[in-house]
């Protein structure tokens, strides 16, 4: 009778193995799917002479300067402005993570 209990005891092991494991691939799925999405966020401000966008981890994907911009800017005015572009770019992902996640930017 003994090997009939052990028998039943790694069949029960391998059910509660299967399940976790099961589990744990859905959780993944659902992870891969959120990052998937967070991927796919960008923001992006248009100052009228400068457009400029950023994927969600920060990164400029796109720059796009009106050509009086290069021209009719100083180096100072230029710098003020880009920095106007990425404060806002900035203001608007902390808007967006606070109403997604209800927290601040760490």
């Amino acid at each position: 009778m003994m090997p009939e209990a052990g028998s039943r005891a790694q069949h029960s092991d391998k059910a509660l193995v299967e399940s976790v494991l099961r589990e744990l691939s859905e959780a993944a799925d659902k992870w891969e799917a959120f990052v998937g999405q967070a991927e796919t966020i960008t923001y992006s401000v248009d100052l009228g002479d400068i457009y400029a966008a950023v994927n969600s981890d920060g990164k400029l994907v796109e720059l796009t300067l009106h050509p009086s911009v290069v021209s009719g800017y100083t180096h100072g005015e230029l710098a003020d402005r880009l920095n106007l572009a990425i404060a806002a770019l900035r203001e608007e992902a902390e808007v967006e993570n606070q109403a997604r996640y209800g927290g601040a930017l760490q």
